[in-house]
């Protein structure tokens, strides 16, 4: 009787370990939704701070540009932040996608920097501003370009599944086509 008992909580197991091995990406699909919805709070944030530069247009002062530039900064530390959380994904290519997050993180605060060294530097309001503009241009560069490189790292695999199939991941390429197009 011990026998059939112990055959079936055996079967049990792997059936249960089997049906929650891979459901479509899992972890990896849970890790590109987190990765994407952190940098798409981040455009979000960024988008808003240099719409209300940009709308103010000349009757932009530099409390305004200071203001801006440290939502910025504010926007981009929690992104760093929230991202070193995640750690590696348990993949193949955990490390190397880690790795492409934190050369992102340093790519946006050199970008803060740059910024910040701008309204150090006493200049007008307008040149000021073409200064935060283009950082965060720059910036955005930088966060399409690793995430294009996220979507790549291994290829036909877990990681490249997850980025393609995450809702979050989804939400963010429309964002990011909405901007080149802006």
């Amino acid at each position: 009787m011990a026998r059939p008992a112990l055959a079936l909580a055996l079967l049990a197991v792997l059936l249960l370990a089997a049906c929650g091995g891979d459901d479509g990406g899992g972890a990896s699909e849970e890790y590109a939704n987190d990765v994407c919805s952190n940098l798409s709070t981040w455009v979000t944030d960024v988008q808003q701070t240099t719409t209300s530069l940009t709308d103010a247009g000349l009757a932009t002062d530099r409390e305004d540009i200071e203001s801006a530039v440290q939502d910025v900064g504010d926007a981009t530390d929690t992104l760093v932040e929230d991202l070193d959380a995640l750690g590696p994904p348990e993949t193949e290519d955990g490390r190397a996608a880690k790795a492409e997050l934190d050369r992102l993180a340093t790519e946006l605060r050199t970008q803060v920097d740059a910024v910040q060294k701008a309204v150090d530097s006493g200049g007008g309001p307008a040149a000021v501003a073409a200064s935060v503009l283009t950082a965060v241009s720059s910036a955005a560069d930088a966060v399409d370009s690793t995430f294009q490189n996220l979507r790549e790292l291994d290829p036909a695999g877990e990681l490249q599944d997850a980025f393609e199939n995450a809702e979050e991941c989804k939400d963010l390429r429309d964002q990011v086509e909405q901007i080149r197009s802006d």
